[in-house]
This record gives C-alpha cells, structure tokens and sequence, in this order.
C-alpha cells in the first residue's frame, strides 16, 4: 500500500491533487503546528482579470500562541464567507461547470461552526469528488498518532502497514528518506509541472488553487494533473 502526507490546506494546488491521485491513502497532518510566517494552509491564489488573486481564510490567533491545524478557529467566518464567494462568483460565475460545485461551496463555508478544520476538509472532499477522485483521506487526529518530522510520517506507515510513500519532490530537502529506507518502506518522489490550460483572463498563471482548473476544465482537469506528473523512486 502506498500512502501521502499533507497538512490540511484551503483549496490546495494542482500538486496535491496529482499525488491524490497516485497513492492508496492521503493522511491529512492536522495534528502538527501551523506554521509561522507565511504559509498554504489558510490561502492560495485564484486568477481575475489583472492576474492572481490571493484569498486568505482569517484565523483567530490574537493570545493563542502556537496553534495546532485541528485547533484554529475563522475569524469573523461569515463576514469572510460573505467576501470569498462574491470573489467566486465575480470570477468565475460564467464558467459551464460554476453552478453545480459553488452551490456546494456555499453550504460549506456559510454553515455555523467556525472551526477551520471541519470546512477545509469538507472543501477537500468536495473537490476530490469533482475531479472522480476516490482516495480515503485520513486525518492524522484519528489515528491517535502524534510526533513531528520524519519520524511522525514512518509511525504513521508502520501504524498503516503502509510499504511505500509518496511525497513531495521537495520533501528531500525537510525529510530524513533514509529512516524510511532503515525501515523497509519504499519511497517514492512525486514532481509536478502544471502545463498550461485554458483560463479566464488572459495570460496563463501557474499553481494557483485546483479550484481554477476546475472552473475552467471541468472534471477533465484531472488528465491534465495526471500528465503534469513524474514519479520515480529514491533513490
């Protein structure tokens, strides 16, 4: 069984979807820190008529210290509900496949909890189900497995029985591979290179959210995810 790791992240890039789509099982990280500084997991890019668009869900932080991902609340939810599905719209409202996922979306980010993990999965699952994906996602809080770094990700295999990973090209730079190799379980690295497609507004922006290349291809996307993919093994 091949298994990934990702942490919970708002309408994530055309890269997550493509490793979605190559492993057994997707284990959402929500029980690691949010990271400081700059980071995807509350914001990506969507694309209006002078370029990219940054969209970032609020989170409450003020005297909370570090949080973990399963423990972040929005802040002002509706007021940021209200905002981010005008953007949908004003953007995207003339695309053949809007209607069917935005009333969807609507459901999602309008309900009234105001935690930030139930509606990011709920997004996720949304889109997985958009593009004909099927992959179980499996939050990392409902294994009861904690740690940090590349240990937490082989006790998550060990826990899962899992013999291979996926992971991010870029993984090689943040994660000990040989520990996998020490433990019998193979890796493989995952690269991606989202070719161009047809967008709204001009020219062609690259990795923003899967969202855009749902608005304008449809489920077809998917192809498009599968033919930006490279995986080969490490080492």
């Amino acid at each position: 069984m091949r298994i990934g790791f990702h942490q919970p992240a708002f309408i994530p890039w055309g890269g997550f979807w493509a490793r979605l789509a190559h492993v057994d099982k997707m284990i959402l990280l929500d029980d690691t820190l949010l990271a400081r500084g700059f980071t995807f997991v509350n914001r990506n890019r969507l694309k209006g008529p002078n370029g990219e668009i940054w969209i970032t869900v609020p989170l409450k932080r003020k005297g909370r210290g570090r949080q973990k991902i399963r423990d972040l609340e929005i802040h002002e939810k509706p007021y940021w509900a209200k905002r981010f599905l005008a953007t949908l719209r004003h953007y995207y409202g003339k695309s053949i496949y809007f209607e069917s996922l935005f009333s969807e979306i609507s459901k999602v980010v309008n309900d009234n909890n105001d935690y930030f993990l139930p509606m990011i999965e709920s997004l996720l699952l949304l889109l997985r189900e958009a593009f004909g994906l099927k992959t179980p996602l499996i939050k990392q809080s409902d294994l009861g497995i904690t740690g940090q770094g590349t240990e937490l990700l082989i006790s998550i295999a060990d826990y899962l029985k899992a013999d291979e990973v996926l992971l991010s090209s870029y993984a090689v730079k943040h994660v000990d591979l040989r520990q996998f190799r020490q433990r019998g379980i193979k890796v493989f690295l995952h690269f991606f290179d989202m070719p161009q497609y047809p967008q709204f507004w001009g020219e062609f922006c690259p990795n923003l959210s899967a969202l855009d290349l749902y608005f304008c291809l449809g489920p077809n996307g998917l192809h498009l995810l599968e033919k930006a993919s490279r995986i080969q093994p490490w080492p």
